[in-house]
């Protein structure tokens, strides 16, 4: 991928599937006339002559008798996602239909574009440095509303701005030390070992502070995860509803209608997060309904929060949630539901006794009715710590490859200036600093992609589908 960049490379670039629309993007020196000779146009002007960022409607000829509506986009170098030459051909989205506009581009000269290349391409040709590549991928791989918006955190090449002096920094560094090694019979200094020291001392609180602001987005990937626990019927899975806003949990008066563990995302405000639904836990049941209820016990002890939904019209004296309440389990919320089909003076006496007995928060909802879920909402992102959820402005996303890369950095970094302070002569130990200094710029250079091998690149964009 990274020694062809010259080819025409074509795929398939919308998501798959049917749709109104398909699109089939090249690039390359040439892709542009490659596309005129299959497409038609009323005018005749043809494609070769069209200027960048132009549309033109006509028709695509896949065969002789085989004829479908397109419309296409040019982009002219060095103005396009690439910086070469592209076309894009938006065509009805039938898969079978765009498969075979592909094999007709390959059988007039293209190959199919590699995982991640058109995305390659731009890095290769400076149009975005490594760090926006690889928000590309995460916003490409996002599973949920957090990883999609620290993908466009990402973009805006925040960390690629934090980097930048280190490395100017760095680098004259470098220059100065192996300067003192080629110029060692000359009566020159070129740095100091206090001024080394300063300004690697200086380099070194900058990686330390870009680390401690550094969030990783490996944390996003995962949604906290808040499980409902009670008694059968205790109004689990219509509260499960109610929260997420679609009928996502059979609701039924017959108990045991849950049996597995049922999971949606939900959005609290702010804070996203995955709320499961397990079976009810009864004293008494079936070997069936046990094992789900075991199930659950198991479940409990691998999730952020735990919601016990108790039913204030049943039994509420009994000492299950000391099971699953302790000082090792997760945080817990007890919700008292029902309270619709109680008297005002009845529902305060049982969430009084719910506290008394159990000491933890209770919160009194209808789920049926929707009564205080919005109070029941801001518990659970009190209890969850929030804050800790969100990403703040001034936070700077990394990836784990680009931490790795921050940290041994800043390893590098300390050694030399822990030699730096131990000398008298910046010469005495110039080769130890200089390997230190050199291999500092180059993972931080890794960062965003100044100092590349094949290898860094290949990993990078492995994660990439086809067609970006």
């Amino acid at each position: 991928m990274f020694d062809l960049v010259d080819d025409i490379i074509v795929a398939v670039a919308s998501p798959a599937g049917c749709a109104a629309r398909g699109i089939v993007r090249c690039s390359g020196p040439g892709c542009v006339e490659l596309a005129g000779r299959i497409f038609e146009v009323a005018d005749a002007t043809g494609l070769a002559r069209l200027a960048g960022f132009r549309r033109c409607s006509g028709e695509i000829a896949l065969e002789a008798d085989c004829r479908v509506p397109c419309d296409v986009y040019v982009f002219r170098a060095p103005r396009s996602y690439t910086r070469q030459d592209a076309v894009e051909l938006h065509v009805p989205g039938s898969p079978v239909l765009l498969q075979m506009l592909v094999e007709r581009i390959v059988e007039l000269g293209a190959r199919p574009a590699q995982p991640g290349e058109f995305t390659a391409r731009a890095f290769l040709n400076g149009a975005i440095d490594l760090t926006r590549a690889e928000a590309v991928s995460d916003i490409i791989n996002a599973r949920s509303d957090a990883q999609l918006r620290s993908a466009r955190r990402m973009m805006d090449g925040r960390l690629t701005e934090r980097t930048e002096h280190v490395l100017e920094t760095l680098a004259e560094l470098v220059a100065l030390v192996e300067a003192d090694i080629d110029f060692a019979e000359e009566p020159i200094d070129f740095i100091s070992p206090e001024d080394l020291l300063t300004r690697v001392s200086h380099v070194e609180r900058e990686l330390e502070q870009l680390i401690a602001a550094a969030e990783s987005t490996d944390r996003l990937d995962v949604l906290p995860h808040i499980l409902l626990v009670g008694r059968s019927n205790a109004g689990k899975s219509t509260l499960m509803n109610a929260l997420s806003g679609m009928d996502r949990a059979i609701c039924s008066p017959v108990g045991g209608t849950t049996r597995d563990v049922l999971s949606v995302t939900v959005m609290l405000g702010q804070v996203e997060v995955m709320l499961l639904d397990a079976a009810g836990v009864d004293t008494e049941s079936t070997d069936l309904l046990r094992e789900a209820a075991d199930l659950t016990l198991a479940a409990a002890g691998r999730v952020d929060l735990i919601l016990y939904v108790v039913d204030l019209t049943g039994r509420v004296d009994d000492a299950f949630p000391a099971s699953i309440i302790s000082d090792a389990s997760p945080p817990t919320i007890i919700i008292a539901n029902k309270i619709d089909a109680l008297g005002s003076e009845v529902v305060e006496r049982r969430i009084t006794d719910l506290k008394e007995r159990h000491g933890q928060p209770v919160c009194p909802i209808s789920a049926l009715h929707g009564r205080n879920l919005d109070a029941l909402k801001h518990g659970i992102v009190d209890a969850m710590d929030a804050p800790s959820a969100t990403v703040g402005d001034e936070v700077v996303l990394v990836t784990a490859r680009q931490r790795e890369a921050i940290q041994s950095a800043l390893e590098c970094v300390r050694r030399c200036r822990e030699t730096a302070a131990e000398i008298d002569e910046t010469i005495d130990q110039a080769d130890i600093l200089a390997f230190d200094l050199r291999e500092a710029l180059e993972q931080v250079g890794s960062v965003a992609g100044s100092v590349t091998t094949e290898d860094l690149l290949g990993r990078v964009f492995a994660s990439f589908c086809i067609g970006k």
